[in-house]
C-alpha cells in the first residue's frame, strides 16, 4: 500500500498546499524579510535611473557587473506591470514556484520518493526566507536546475547537454556567486562520479574552465568603497557545536530554538514511514558537500555575514534524497500522515507572521503616504523586532521602502556593499555607514545630519525626542507620528 504522500490525493494535498500558500503571500502587504526593503529600494532606484527620472545621479552610478543581475532584472521587469510592493510579493510567489519545481525536477532525475518536493515547501521559508535574501533564494532554484543539468550531462556526454549546461552557468553566475560556487563544485564531482566511461571527463574540462575563470573574474574586480568601511574583522568562525545546533534550527527559521524538534521528527519519520536508505553512492554526493560546505565555511568572511548558514535551506532536501521505499511497516501510513501534518505546521508560522505583518505595517503605509517624494531620509530603527510577528529585526530597513514608494534616498542603504546594482560614487559616500542601521543610538555622534531632509523613526517611546533634540539633528519637529512610527521634518 503507497503512502498518503505518494497517493493522487496526497499529490492534490501538495497541490493545494502550494495553491493557499500563495494565496496568503498574495494578500499580503509588506512581507516581513528583513533585507527585502533594501532590494525594493536598489530596483526602484535603478528603474528611476535607466528611465531618466532619478533625482540621485549625482550620488550613486550603476554597477551591472554584479552577481544579483537576475533577481534585481527579473524584479524590474515586474516593476513595469506592478507596484513596488505588490511586485515584491509577486516576486516571491514566482521564486517559490521555481524553488518548488526545481525539487519536483530533482526527484524525478534521481528517482527519489516525494518527500523531497514536500519538505521543500517549508524549507523555502526558512532562514534565507526570513532574512531575505531574495536574490539567493532564486538563485538556489537556478542551482539546482544547473546540478540537474549536469547529471543528465553525465549520463548523455554530448555537446547539446554542456552547451545548456554552459548557458544555465552563466545564468547562475549572475544570480548569486555562493549558489554558483556550491553548485558548480557539486556538479563537478557528481560528473566525475556518475559519468561510465571516464574519457568523457575531459569534455567537461572546457565549460569548467569557462566557470573558473569567470569565479577569477569575479575576485578580481575590486570593491571600490570597500575601503571606506569595516565590521572590525576580516573572518569569523563558529563553532562546530553550535553549526550541529544551526543545522536543526535554520531550515525553518532564524532564531526560534523550539524548531530543533520537528528537525529530529524528520529525521528519524522517513524510517518509520517505510523508507529505507539507498545503497546507490551517488545519492548521497549532495547531502556529503552540504556537511563539507557547512562545516568548513564561516560565518564571515569578505565583508560579508551568513556565508555557511545560507545553505540550510538545501540540507532536508538533500537529506530525503537518500531514501527510498523498500520496506514494508505496518504502521507506515499513520506516520505518513504525522509527516504531512507536520509539514503543515511548519508552514502555520510562516502564514501567520504574513497576516500579523500586514496588519502591524498599516501605521507604516500610511506614514509613508502622508510623506512628500522624493526626499532624502535617515531610517532610525529603535525598535526593529516586531510585536507581533516572529520573524525578528524585521523593521531595520523598513525606512527603505519609502525609497521604494516615493523616489526618495534613504539611510542606511545597501548602496554601500559590492554586489548591489545601484552604489554610491566613491567620492559621495554618507557618513552613515554599514552597521549603523543596527545602532540608531549613535545618531548623538552624527555631524551632518542636515543633510537629511527627513527623519524615519521607528520607538514605543516618543521621548526618543529628547536623543534627537541632543544631537545635530536638533533642527528636526515631529511631524507624523502613527503608533510606533515618528516622522521628524527638517525646520525651513
Amino acid at each position: 500500500m503507497q503512502n498518503i504522500e505518494n497517493t493522487k490525493y496526497g499529490k492534490i494535498f501538495f497541490i493545494l498546499i502550494v495553491g493557499l500558500t500563495i494565496v496568503v503571500i498574495l494578500n499580503g502587504s509588506y512581507l516581513p524579510l528583513v533585507d527585502l526593503p533594501q532590494h525594493a529600494a536598489q530596483v526602484a532606484a535603478l528603474d528611476e535611473l535607466l528611465k531618466g527620472k532619478s533625482t540621485w545621479t549625482n550620488l550613486v552610478e550603476l554597477n551591472f557587473n554584479t552577481p544579483y543581475l537576475v533577481g534585481y532584472l527579473s524584479w524590474l521587469g515586474l516593476l513595469q506591470f506592478f507596484d513596488i510592493v505588490l511586485s515584491s510579493r509577486i516576486l516571491v510567489i514566482l521564486i517559490f514556484l521555481c524553488f518548488i519545481f526545481s525539487a519536483i525536477q530533482l526527484k524525478n532525475t534521481l528517482q527519489s520518493s516525494w518527500l523531497v518536493p514536500w519538505v521543500a515547501i517549508p524549507s523555502f521559508f526558512g532562514f534565507c526566507y526570513e532574512w531575505g535574501f531574495i536574490t539567493y533564494l532564486l538563485a538556489i532554484s537556478i542551482g539546482i536546475l544547473f546540478f540537474i543539468q549536469n547529471i543528465k550531462w553525465s549520463n548523455h556526454p554530448n555537446i547539446k547537454q554542456g552547451l545548456i549546461v554552459s548557458l544555465l552557468g552563466v545564468i547562475l553566475f549572475y544570480s548569486h556567486i555562493l549558489s554558483y560556487l556550491f553548485f558548480c563544485l557539486l556538479s563537478f564531482i557528481y560528473f566525475i562520479y556518475n559519468v561510465e566511461d571516464k574519457k568523457n571527463i575531459l569534455k567537461i574540462i572546457p565549460t569548467y574552465f569557462l566557470f573558473f575563470c569567470l569565479l577569477i573574474f569575479y575576485l578580481n574586480v575590486s570593491d571600490s568603497l570597500g575601503s571606506q568601511y569595516t565590521y572590525g574583522v576580516k573572518v569569523m568562525y563558529h563553532s562546530i557545536g553550535e553549526k550541529f545546533f544551526n543545522l536543526m534550527i535554520y531550515p525553518w527559521s532564524m532564531t526560534d530554538k523550539s524548531f530543533i524538534y520537528p528537525s529530529l521528527i524528520l529525521l528519524i519519520i522517513p524510517f518509520l514511514m517505510g523508507y529505507r536508505i539507498s545503497s546507490e553512492f551517488k545519492r548521497y554526493i549532495p547531502l556529503v558537500i552540504l556537511i563539507l560546505v557547512w562545516f568548513l565555511l564561516p560565518h564571515f568572511m569578505n565583508n560579508t555575514y551568513f556565508i555557511y548558514e545560507r545553505y540550510s535551506i538545501l540540507f532536508f532536501l538533500f537529506f530525503y534524497l537518500i531514501f527510498e521505499r523498500k520496506n514494508d511497516f505496518k504502521y507506515s501510513k499513520y506516520f505518513s500522515a504525522i509527516f504531512l501534518i507536520l509539514i503543515v505546521f511548519l508552514m502555520i508560522e510562516d502564514y501567520k507572521n504574513i497576516f500579523l505583518a500586514k496588519k502591524e505595517t498599516v501605521d507604516f503605509a500610511n506614514t509613508v503616504e502622508e510623506l512628500p517624494a522624493n526626499k532624502r531620509v535617515l531610517g532610525l530603527i529603535f525598535e526593529p523586532i516586531s510585536a507581533s510577528g516572529s520573524t525578528p529585526f524585521t523593521y531595520v530597513h523598513f525606512a527603505s521602502w519609502y525609497q521604494a514608494q516615493k523616489g526618495g534616498w534613504s539611510d542606511f542603504n545597501f548602496a554601500w556593499f559590492h554586489p548591489q546594482i545601484v552604489r554610491y560614487k566613491p567620492s559621495k559616500t554618507p557618513e552613515v555607514k554599514p552597521g549603523f542601521e543596527w545602532t540608531p543610538q549613535h545618531v548623538q555622534y552624527l555631524n551632518a545630519c542636515d543633510n537629511y531632509d527627513i527623519l524615519i523613526v521607528r520607538a514605543y517611546d516618543i521621548s526618543v525626542r529628547h536623543l534627537i533634540e541632543h544631537s545635530s539633528c536638533r533642527n528636526y519637529t515631529l511631524s507624523v507620528h502613527h503608533g510606533s512610527w515618528l516622522i521628524f521634518e527638517k525646520n525651513k
